[in-house]
């Protein structure tokens, strides 16, 4: 819940202006690198009757997440990305 309020509190940050200079961290441009050699992240997405969900990597192993609501799958998606390369909730754009 804490990474979530930092998160929120930063996105707030930069709609009036403050820029955290994400680019220039040395954990986001590896991720972006490791992403960019991969092509991307591919996933595989189960979805259950009752709308719960399952993803995971078909190509970087160990990132796997899922939820209830249907509607938070991306959001819920680039959170387990950010959080399998390290990166804290104030460089999470």
């Amino acid at each position: 819940m804490f990474n979530l309020f930092i998160y929120v509190l930063a996105q707030t940050a930069r709609k009036v202006g403050i820029d955290f200079h994400e680019e220039k961290d040395p954990r986001v441009q590896k991720m972006r690198k490791t992403i960019a050699q991969l092509g991307g992240i591919q996933f595989s997405i189960e979805m259950d009757a009752d709308g719960n969900w399952v993803a995971e990597s078909t190509n970087i192993p160990g990132i796997i997440t899922g939820g209830i609501n249907p509607k938070e799958t991306a959001r819920t998606i680039k959170d387990a990305i950010f959080t399998y390369f390290s990166i804290p909730p104030h460089l999470c754009d």
